[in-house]
């Protein structure tokens, strides 16, 4: 078709300016000559038209080449890069963590009385997959001035179960398996201290749907051996179930127990105030045995969430008369994004998440706010033992720079109740931290 319009046009134009009175008295085989020569040149031209326009129109798109499975490429979501193959089966990412507190405040009795910093956390490490089923984390502590090995493990998936081997959280709590980073305060629930929810060398076994999870794990001592001593047995576990919101949210409720035994120690039972900098306000020295039992629930509603968790602890033979001693602990917390993002929950997993920040700063916007109030209780009370008990109120303001940058400032009283040795403290905390 464009032949048909563009030829007759572009053949006059050249006829009409090669046709000088010299080419009228050419001989008709010249002529004819001419003609196809002008012939072929249009058709030359109107090939390169049709090149063109072909090339403004559509737009030649190279195939994508396959890259072989076992070449590295970069790619990452969080600030620092991520090495994989290119099926995904071997993985190599770095790990951090940043806290940088400041705080003040002091108690009624003067035990404590402070105004200063403290680098609270100074993790680094190393994360990845080993193979298609084989997952390894290696994690350390370099704050305060020492060394700390926090995570050491290497996980094995098996169909629907995973199996973790190594140093490694024991699985008790919501806000215990929930790292600090992305907690709603500055430090966890007094109760998590006062009860030793930590980490140990041990195994564990985990399974989970899509919205439930299942954990259970024998332990032996934590990651320092300790020469002719028996480091006892830790038996832990715990189950969650929840399920999903038509606002993004989420809600779950969770049931966990622990066993433990230290023939060659002594359990200690003690608790700070709602800073990490204060003194020691609560506290008692049991026997070798004790078993927890806890229940949670929590709850993430378009900006609205909240979280409570209740434990009773059992500690052996701590009386007079070697009566058990019933202690209890626990927190309830409610929490509102004052820039209307959705703070992340996930039920299978049993744990909050990191937020995504709607509009972050150096972004055009100002980051998501996050605000909290707590209640937070334990007692050491029972068995004809009366350590003590501590009520504490928080109220803190959560900033998000973006996904991995935080800043918090909060302010927290506690009320300690000991026979004769009542006490009260105040302190404000101020954190900066970033993690990924």
């Amino acid at each position: 078709m464009k032949r048909s319009f563009m030829a007759p046009g572009l053949l006059s134009l050249l006829l009409a300016t090669s046709l000088t009175p010299p080419a009228l008295a050419q001989s008709a085989a010249e002529d004819k000559e001419t003609i196809s020569r002008l012939e072929a040149r249009v058709a030359a031209l109107e090939a390169l038209v049709q090149k063109l326009v072909g090339a403004g129109s559509e737009v030649q798109v190279a195939e994508k080449r396959e890259v072989p499975a076992n070449v590295a490429v970069v790619a990452s979501k969080d600030p620092a890069p991520a090495v994989a193959t290119a099926d995904g089966s071997l993985t190599f990412n770095i790990r951090g963590r940043m806290m940088a507190d400041w705080g003040m405040g002091s108690d009624d009795r003067d035990t404590f009385d402070y105004s200063g910093t403290k680098l609270r956390a100074a993790w680094f490490g190393l994360e990845g997959k080993a193979g298609p089923d084989i997952a390894y984390r290696f994690e350390a502590d370099f704050g305060a001035n020492s060394v700390s090995v926090k995570d050491a493990f290497v996980a094995f998936t098996q169909g629907d179960w995973t199996y973790t081997v190594g140093h490694s959280k024991v699985p008790n709590s919501l806000e215990w398996l929930t790292p600090v980073s992305l907690t709603s305060v500055l430090e966890r629930s007094a109760f998590r201290n006062a009860f030793g929810l930590e980490r140990g060398m041990g195994i564990k076994a985990s399974t989970e749907g899509e919205n439930w999870g299942f954990t259970a794990g024998v332990f032996q001592g934590t990651n320092e051996a300790v020469a002719n001593t028996d480091e006892g047995v830790t038996t832990a576990l715990r189950g969650t179930y929840g399920g999903k919101l038509e606002t993004d949210g989420a809600w779950m409720v969770g049931l966990s127990g622990r066993w433990r035994k230290f023939p060659d120690a002594r359990l200690a039972y003690r608790s700070k105030g709602t800073s990490n900098q204060s003194g020691t306000l609560i506290s008692f020295t049991g026997q070798e045995e004790d078993m927890m039992v806890g229940a949670e629930a929590a709850f993430s509603n378009g900006p609205f969430y909240g979280a409570a968790e209740f434990a009773v602890l059992d500690a052996k033979d701590i009386g007079p008369a070697g009566e058990s001693g019933g202690f209890s602990g626990g927190y309830a917390e409610i929490g509102y994004v004052l820039t209307g993002e959705t703070r992340p929950l996930d039920p299978a997993g049993g744990v909050w998440g990191r937020p995504k920040v709607a509009n972050p700063l150096g972004e055009g916007g100002s980051g998501m706010w996050m605000l909290t109030g707590r209640y937070d209780r334990v007692e050491l009370n029972g068995g004809g033992i009366t350590g003590g008990e501590m009520e504490s109120y928080i109220l803190s303001l959560s900033w998000y720079m973006n996904r991995y940058l935080r800043t918090i400032v909060e302010y927290g009283h506690s009320d300690v109740s000991i026979p004769g040795l009542d006490n009260g403290a105040d302190m404000i905390g101020l954190r900066l931290g970033v993690d990924w």
